[in-house]
C-alpha cells in the first residue's frame, strides 16, 4: 500500500482537485483506493457530493472512533473516503494536549491495509493536521499553480516539509513537484514553467509533465464529479490520466497501466 499526500501551503493551487482526480483515476485502473480529507474546509465531501455531518475525520482523531466507522464505503467503484468538514477547524486545540500528536493519524490509521493507495488531500498551512500527515504517508506531492508568488510559495512549502520530515521519523520517502493551471498561450506560465526549472530548491523534485488550465475541472467539481464523469475528452482528463500513469509506473504498479506516459505539448516545449 502506497500512501501519498497532496501538499501545499498555499490556496488555489489545484490541491483537492488533484487530490480527487488522481484516487477516482487509480481506481479507474482497478486499484483500490482511499481518499482522505485532513482539510477542515471539506471539500472532497463538496467535489464527491458526500453529506458529512458526522462520522467524519475529526471522529477519527479527537472522538476515538475507529476507521472502519469513518471509511465511506463505494463512493465510486473502487473508492472509497474519509471526508472532512469544518467542525475539523477544532481540532488543533482538541489534539493540543495529546501525548505524541504528531502521530496521531498514523496511529488510527494502522489497521487501514486493504488498499492500493491512500491518497490524502491537506489543508493550505503547516498546521498540526497537515504535520501528521506528513509523517503518515511514503510520498508527497508539492503542487504548484503557474504564477512567480506561487514558486515563493512553493519553495517555502518545500522547505518547511523536510523541517518536518527531518525532525520526526517519517516514513516519506519521495518528494515530487507537479506543476498545475498551466497555460501556454500566456507569457506568465511559460516563464513561471521556466523559473521553477531553473529554481535549485524545486527543480530536481520536479515531474515530466503538468497539469494544464481548464475551466472544465471547474464545472466537473461544481457538478460534484470527476473530470472523467463529466467530459473525457478534455485535456484536463488527459493531464490527470497521464498523471496517474506516471505514478503507477515510478511508484511499482506498471502492470495496471492501460497506456504508457504521453508527453503534454508543455512537456514537449519545456523538457523536450
Amino acid at each position: 500500500m502506497v500512501r501519498i499526500a497532496i501538499v501545499n501551503m498555499k490556496g488555489g493551487v489545484g490541491k483537492t482537485t488533484t487530490s480527487v482526480n488522481l484516487a477516482i483515476g487509480m481506481a479507474n485502473e482497478g486499484l483500490r483506493v482511499l481518499l482522505v480529507d485532513m482539510d477542515p474546509q471539506g471539500n472532497v465531501a463538496h467535489s464527491l457530493k458526500i453529506r458529512a455531518h458526522q462520522n467524519t475525520i475529526y471522529d477519527l482523531l479527537a472522538d476515538d472512533m475507529v476507521v472502519d466507522q469513518v471509511i465511506r464505503t463505494g463512493v465510486r467503484e473502487n473508492l472509497d473516503v474519509i471526508p472532512s468538514s469544518n467542525v475539523a477547524f477544532g481540532l488543533e486545540n482538541r489534539l493540543a494536549g495529546e501525548t505524541l500528536r504528531e502521530k496521531i493519524f498514523s496511529r488510527r490509521m494502522k489497521a487501514v491495509t486493504a488498499y492500493d493507495f491512500v491518497v490524502v488531500d491537506t489543508s493550505p498551512a503547516m498546521s498540526l493536521l497537515t504535520v501528521n500527515t506528513l509523517l503518515y504517508v511514503d510520498v508527497v506531492v508539492l503542487v504548484v499553480s503557474m504564477d512567480q508568488m506561487a514558486i515563493i510559495g512553493a519553495v517555502q512549502s518545500l522547505a518547511g516539509l523536510k523541517r518536518i520530515l527531518s525532525a520526526f521519523e517519517s516514513p516519506t520517502k519521495e518528494i515530487m513537484v507537479l506543476p498545475t493551471l498551466f497555460n501556454a498561450s500566456t507569457n506568465g506560465s511559460k516563464e513561471t514553467m521556466t523559473a521553477l526549472q531553473e529554481d535549485p530548491d524545486l527543480a530536481p523534485y520536479l515531474v515530466p509533465l503538468v497539469i494544464r488550465q481548464d475551466v472544465k475541472l471547474s464545472y466537473a467539481a461544481a457538478s460534484k464529479r470527476s473530470i472523467w464523469e463529466y467530459d473525457p475528452r478534455t485535456r484536463a482528463a488527459e493531464d490527470y490520466s497521464k498523471l496517474v500513469d506516471y505514478l503507477l509506473k515510478r511508484l511499482g504498479h506498471e502492470e495496471n497501466e492501460k497506456t504508457d506516459v504521453v508527453e503534454t505539448e508543455a512537456k514537449a516545449e519545456f523538457f523536450g
